[in-house]
């Protein structure tokens, strides 16, 4: 069948590696690079942007789950996966076979995992998580003498070879002095339990901690990898840190004028009758709703881009549909390319704001938008690319 063009992510490969170097100019060249392409590329593609990333460099691939992992060693992706999230133990095997890496983050677990490899001869390549403040998974990483015999437990295991040790910053993204602070304690609690590890006879090959926030505002930790994630895909971490680097995002969010129409003043559009028209109005239905991932609450609130300029979203977002007023733009026509986020020339809709009127943050955003959504892969201007998740 010819190709859909009603909604659908552009995605530029050419702002995936701007970003990589940018982000890879920041540390020592032989620190390695762990992309991070869970939860689908945070909604840009896990293989396609995997595969960008091999070809740009990267060392390491990391993903929440078994099935994601799986995904991208059926698309041949033979790069070593870290899984961040629990799996459960009777996957131990095959994670061994598939050359893929487990977080371990207590002593229980570790002996679930080595006691299912128990007799087969294999040993499943881990990576210890310390607990040094985000109260998730890990081992606590404190002054804890617990901790350090239990992880000693752990690499004395049979069934498991310890390759990395990590932990994660949950306010590197603030410049508030406290929370920098509270950083700055957390790098300190995990070199620490790292040193007296190795001091015990345990010692890794892998340690890493900067997420996107602190490689970009901490490089000094970056040890021997980072896990950069939102920053990989052009977003800031968090709006203190907006236009502090040069960050290019890779998604734009496209859709298309279904039809156009003249209303009298008075007119009541969509459910909820939510809005009037104070006068004579133009109005476009646009093939997007909250079934493609646009918020049902941004109705009557955003504005989208059409030929360069701003259309305001009136009355309620339906679940296929969206109104806009297009009375300003006369040039209008059926068929049009809207933007709902990213560049249309030079103007442009950072997704960062549709995530501020939603009450959320980019991650999420992205993350929302639906698998009936096809990306478009761009070099430039050209489409190397397409991602269809439906036929």
């Amino acid at each position: 069948m010819k190709l859909l063009k009603r909604t659908w992510a552009d995605i530029s490969m050419d702002n995936l590696s701007h970003n990589y170097h940018l982000l890879r100019s920041l540390v020592p060249a032989d620190c390695k690079f762990l992309g991070v392409v869970k939860a689908d590329a945070y909604g840009h593609g896990a293989v396609p942007v995997s595969r960008q990333l091999v070809d740009l460099g990267a060392d390491y691939l990391a993903v929440s789950n078994m099935e994601e992992a799986v995904q991208l060693r059926r698309s041949y992706i033979r790069l070593p996966i870290l899984i961040l999230g629990y799996t459960p133990a009777f996957y131990a095997e095959d994670m061994v076979d598939m050359g893929i890496r487990q977080e371990v983050h207590s002593l229980e677990y570790a002996k679930q995992l080595s006691e299912a490899l128990a007799g087969s001869g294999k040993r499943l390549k881990v990576h210890i998580k310390l607990d040094t403040g985000m109260s998730r998974l890990g081992f606590f990483a404190y002054d804890n003498e617990q901790t350090l015999d239990q992880i000693r437990q752990t690499a004395d295991m049979d069934g498991l070879l310890l390759e990395g040790v990590f932990t994660h910053f949950p306010v590197a993204d603030s410049l508030d002095p406290v929370d920098q602070a509270f950083t700055a304690a957390q790098y300190e609690r995990f070199t620490a339990m790292v040193e007296a590890l190795a001091a015990a006879g345990v010692r890794f090959k892998l340690r890493h901690c900067c997420n996107s926030a602190a490689t970009l505002l901490h490089p000094e930790y970056a040890l021997d990898m980072i896990r950069p994630g939102i920053a990989t895909y052009g977003i800031s971490p968090s709006q203190e840190l907006t236009g502090f680097f040069d960050l290019r995002p890779l998604m734009s969010l496209r859709t298309t004028v279904s039809q156009i129409r003249p209303f009298a003043g008075g007119v009541e559009i969509s459910y909820g009758r939510t809005y009037t028209t104070p006068e004579p109005r133009t109005i476009a239905v646009l093939a997007i709703g909250y079934a493609d991932g646009l918020a049902r609450c941004l109705s009557n609130r955003v504005s989208f881009l059409l030929r360069g300029k701003r259309v305001p979203v009136v009355g309620r977002i339906c679940m296929d549909m969206c109104m806009v007023d297009v009375t300003d733009v006369p040039e209008a026509r059926v068929g049009d390319v809207v933007t709902v986020f990213g560049s249309d020339g030079d103007a442009s809709i950072p997704v960062d704001d549709l995530a501020r009127l939603t009450g959320t943050i980019p991650y999420e955003t992205l993350c929302s938008i639906n698998k009936r959504t096809p990306r478009f892969y761009l070099d430039g201007e050209q489409r190397m690319e397409v991602l269809q998740y439906i036929v």
